[in-house]
C-alpha cells in the first residue's frame, strides 16, 4: 500500500537469560519476546509518523481492535538471525493510529505471523 515498512534483525545468542530460563531442559526464546519485537517495531513507525508529545503513551495491541498471530514455530540457541518486518497497512492521522501486517523468521524460515495489529498514541 505504499505506507511504510520496517525491519529489524538481532543475532541469535546462546548465552540470552531466557534460553535458561525459558522451559526447563526445553530452551527456547519466549513466544511473547518474538510478538513484542514486531510491537516495538510499529512504536518507532508511530514516534516518526507523528509528532508525538511526552504526556501520551504508545499503545500496542490497541484495545478493542482484533487481531491475528499465527505461530509455527520457536527461536533455538541453535539459531543463527531473527528478522521481524511490519508493514503499514493503515495510517489513520485523525485517530493517531496505525494498523500492520508482519512476520518474524529465523534464519529465512517464517515461524510467525501477524496480521491486523495496531499501535495508537493516547494523551495522558
Amino acid at each position: 500500500k505504499g505506507l511504510g515498512f520496517i525491519r529489524g534483525t538481532k543475532k541469535v545468542d546462546p548465552d540470552d537469560w531466557f534460553f535458561k530460563a525459558h522451559f526447563y531442559q526445553d530452551p527456547v526464546c519466549p513466544g511473547s519476546l518474538g510478538l513484542e519485537s514486531f510491537l516495538q517495531l510499529l512504536k518507532v513507525v508511530m514516534a516518526e509518523q507523528f509528532d508525538l508529545g511526552e504526556a501520551g503513551r504508545i499503545e500496542t495491541i490497541t484495545t478493542g481492535e482484533p487481531h491475528e498471530w499465527t505461530y509455527r514455530g520457536q527461536i533455538l540457541p541453535t539459531d543463527n538471525l531473527v528478522t521481524v518486518e511490519a508493514t503499514i497497512t493503515e495510517i489513520d492521522s485523525k485517530n493517531r493510529l496505525l494498523r500492520a501486517d508482519g512476520y518474524l523468521s529465523v534464519d529465512g524460515r517464517i515461524i510467525y505471523g501477524m496480521k491486523n495489529f495496531t499501535a495508537a498514541y493516547r494523551d495522558a
